[in-house]
């Protein structure tokens, strides 16, 4: 994959430290992520050829969070996952990572 660092909605940091999200990082990508998200806008749509992780949607304090689906991938030689939420607002060819 290759592409560019884009900006994102500022929103990565809220999602990503969710108790429920990151209990379930942990357990099943290994790892705790730093709150936020990398924003990439790929130089071309790079459908994910691996079987997804399933993220699990839940409620907390009344406000209902969405499943996402988790792609394992190694950035720089770091563990890191494509996150691709239920609910997203961005295009095909720009993707979150978390680490």
């Amino acid at each position: 994959m290759l592409g560019k660092i884009a900006a994102g909605l500022g929103q990565g940091q809220y999602f990503i430290s969710r108790e429920g999200y990151s209990r379930q990082f942990l357990r099943l990508l290994g790892f705790v992520p730093f709150p936020g998200t990398l924003n990439v806008l790929l130089e071309e749509p790079n459908p994910m050829e691996q079987q997804a992780i399933r993220i699990e949607g839940f409620q907390e304090e009344g406000q209902s969070f969405g499943e996402c689906k988790c792609y394992r991938i190694k950035l720089n030689g770091i563990e890191a996952a494509v996150v691709r939420p239920e609910r997203s607002r961005y295009p095909a060819d720009l993707i979150e990572v978390i680490a």
